[in-house]
């Protein structure tokens, strides 16, 4: 499986859909008043999936990077015990087996690592592997510098233990940002859908207001910069709220 991208299955494709269609329709009533704004529809949905493919993606590779660690921390263990690199590998797998069951992604890596194993393939070989699909910067890199020690000899217990707090100071530093934000992200939504509540406000109470802004080309292409600028701020929001690590 290739992490770097997220695969949509058909409930997602349907659910992006309906979202698409739902806010277009409402975009459509707002700034035109005319079925004529459902135009925008493929814009949108195009758009809606890219966020969707984004946000599941990124969850996807936070859980990968998390199991990973438990992985590591497993081997670690593993290895401190006596156990060689290749058996301390399955032991992990045992671990992460309890810990997570068998649905979990980084339990089905772990399972194919050591089935490539058993068929003769060297570890390395089978880790950068699933390095190369994680999408993950700091499975790449310990997937090379695993490679290296493995040709000219390491101290694997201490690589995997210095992996080990690397990756758990990363994401104790990501949940805390996350944590830190959390509000300024519920604060950004807000006033992300605020232009629209106040648009449907004065539609419903002031529609003589506005009456000028529709039907025409001139309101048309009005409404249409205006629906652009909030289109803009909305995506340079998210933008500001992305915080990675």
């Amino acid at each position: 499986m290739d992490y770097r991208k997220y695969q949509c299955e058909i409930s997602d494709y349907a659910l992006c859909a309906a979202v698409a269609a739902a806010f277009t329709s409402v975009v459509a009533w707002l700034f035109y008043h005319s079925m004529l704004g459902l135009l925008l529809l493929p814009l949108v949905y195009g758009y809606a999936l890219q966020v969707y493919k984004g946000y599941r993606g990124a969850k996807q590779r936070s859980l990968l990077l998390s199991g990973f660690k438990e992985g590591m921390m497993a081997v670690s263990a593993a290895l401190m015990a006596g156990y060689s690199m290749e058996n301390a590998w399955k032991e992990a797998e045992h671990d992460l087996v309890l810990l997570y069951g068998m649905q979990r992604p980084i339990v089905k890596e772990f399972i194919q690592i050591n089935s490539l194993v058993g068929m003769n393939q060297p570890l390395e070989e089978a880790l950068t592997n699933f390095a190369l699909r994680s999408g993950c910067e700091d499975i790449e890199s310990f997937a090379e510098i695993f490679s290296f020690a493995k040709r000219g000899g390491g101290d694997f217990a201490a690589i995997i233990q210095t992996t080990v707090q690397r990756l758990g100071a990363k994401i104790e530093v990501e949940r805390e940002i996350q944590t830190t934000i959390a509000g300024k992200k519920f604060e950004s939504r807000i006033m992300c859908m605020m232009p629209l509540f106040l648009l449907a406000y004065m539609n419903c109470t002031s529609m003589g207001f506005l009456q000028p802004l529709y039907g025409n080309l001139t309101g048309a292409l009005l409404m249409t910069a205006a629906l652009a600028v909030y289109a803009g701020a909305v995506w340079w929001s998210g933008k500001m709220m992305d915080i990675r690590v």
